[in-house]
């Protein structure tokens, strides 16, 4: 049973996991300009998010999604979001466009740089509203599914070990083949890569706001 169970969390957590947004581009962004194992730090952050919410899940099913799943905590959360991302993204751009990169000059860093990667990892998680309403909706079922086959306790333990390693794996993995990547990119096309990880994060940001205000 327990096996089953977690292909089964596997195959529903690929949905999340896997989908590209703003924390897999934050990620791609600082493995590639600061190292292949801040993936890990961004997946550490990602998971003092995540685990307080799932045990909270557990213990309070109708609270959590008539509280989240609320119009306005949605839209207070997109505002915030969205602004933020936008603000990240501008720091970056500007880091980018005053700094040169290089093998030479790797540990030269703007005064704008957000340099930990573990806080990072917290705010873009629990700034994104789509991250709440996947554990709201899918997520919620694979909580309410391991209480009916293993309990709380036990049920806790195994949907968390069966979900948590995915986020590692993949943010570890992008993390570490966008930082290789960057030993074959030329100069001036890593540049651009680093303002194209900027732009796409101002549009998740512009896509939060938009969404949330309309």
């Amino acid at each position: 049973m327990v096996l089953e169970f977690s292909l089964y969390v596997i195959l529903i957590s690929a949905s999340g996991v896997l989908s590209p947004g703003p924390l897999l581009f934050v990620n791609l962004y600082y493995g590639s300009k600061y190292g292949p194992f801040n993936g890990l730090k961004v997946a550490l952050g990602h998971t003092i998010v995540e685990l307080p919410l799932i045990i909270f899940l557990f213990y309070g099913l109708d609270k959590f999604s008539s509280f989240f799943l609320s119009e306005d905590v949605l839209k207070m959360i997109g505002v915030i979001g969205g602004i933020f991302m936008i603000f990240f993204s501008i720091l970056q751009i500007n880091s980018i466009m005053t700094n040169k990169y290089s093998e030479t000059n790797n540990s030269k860093r703007s005064k704008y740089d957000i340099k930990n990667p573990l806080l990072i990892g917290i705010i873009f998680t629990a700034l994104n509203p789509f991250f709440l309403i996947w554990w709201s909706t899918l997520g919620l079922k694979l909580v309410s599914d391991s209480i009916s086959f293993f309990g709380y306790y036990e049920g806790i333990v195994i949907l968390f070990s069966s979900h948590i390693w995915m986020d590692y794996f993949w943010l570890g993995t992008t993390s570490f083949m966008a930082f290789k990547g960057r030993s074959i990119i030329k100069e001036k096309y890593y540049k651009s890569i680093l303002l194209f990880f900027s732009g796409i994060i101002a549009f998740f940001g512009g896509y939060l706001l938009y969404t949330a205000l309309i």
